[in-house]
């Protein structure tokens, strides 16, 4: 096991609140996955004080870090859904739900209709407009062209999705930024994942169809692993698999002695 694996380190930054797992008992589960539906994430912590949990604001932006001693990275930014406290025993339990996203109008609805020709480029850079999504990258593999015009009567978001989807793109949110990009394409840490850096057992082959394609990958699960993440290009090597696999969803999770992170990645 490298040794870049031992000491491990949380840290948690929210607005004028800074939180570390060596001062405080911290715990958490974080989910990601290439969807734009926001993900919520549960943290807890013990035993905060009055004064530092009336500093946790509903819509504050909060960020973990956690890793190791040697290196960490962002596993979760986002914003504070809300926040509760309760007795669990003679202690006390802030538990802090976060939602992974960025600021839009997620809910919001419209009727345009658009001129006939128009690429699916155009009518998603429009609708993200309208929503007030702002896109970090978009990269479709099928710049769709719609040579009868476009619609749209209903959810914004719903659309973005289809026009995506339609083009052989993925649509996510991830550490705070969007992405719209083909669906094997994502960022290559040139991480290498195996036994010495944390893999945890064998990886596990699945087949599953979906929209008519059958999607092949592995389930995985290491030691915790900022670098994996939504899109993440993993390349895993074992005594039974080596693969290069982009990761589509997964968890971190941090309780009690529990420190791992899990995902589907495909192939």
């Amino acid at each position: 096991m490298s040794t870049k694996l031992f000491g491990r380190v949380v840290e948690i930054v929210t607005g004028p609140v800074k939180m570390n797992n060596t001062d405080l008992d911290i715990e958490f589960e974080i989910l990601f996955d290439d969807d734009l539906a926001p993900n919520i994430s549960t943290i807890g912590v013990y035993n905060l004080s009055q004064t530092t949990i009336n500093q946790l604001k509903r819509g504050q932006k909060f960020t973990i870090s956690a890793g190791y001693k040697a290196e960490k990275g962002i596993v979760l930014s986002g914003e504070i859904a809300s926040t509760s406290t309760k007795r669990v025993g003679t202690d006390k339990l802030t538990t802090i739900k976060v939602l992974d996203s960025v600021p839009y109008k997620a809910n919001k609805t419209l009727q345009r209709a658009y001129k006939k020709a128009i690429k699916a480029d155009a009518l998603i850079k429009d609708l993200s407009k309208a929503l007030g999504l702002k896109v970090a990258v978009l990269k479709l593999p099928t710049n769709k062209l719609y040579k009868k015009g476009y619609s749209v009567n209903g959810e914004v978001l719903k659309d973005i999705q289809k026009i995506a989807k339609e083009c052989g793109a993925s649509c996510y949110i991830s550490r705070g930024q969007t992405y719209i990009r083909p669906i094997k394409e994502g960022d290559n840490h040139k991480f290498v994942l195996k036994a010495d850096t944390g893999l945890i057992g064998s990886p596990e082959y699945f087949e599953e169809e979906r929209d008519g394609k059958t999607a092949k990958g592995y389930k995985v699960k290491s030691l915790l692993q900022y670098r994996m993440n939504t899109a993440s290009i993993i390349k895993i090597e074992s005594a039974e698999v080596k693969a290069t696999v982009r990761v589509r969803k997964g968890k971190h999770v941090f309780k009690g002695n529990s420190y791992y992170t899990e995902v589907e990645a495909i192939l």
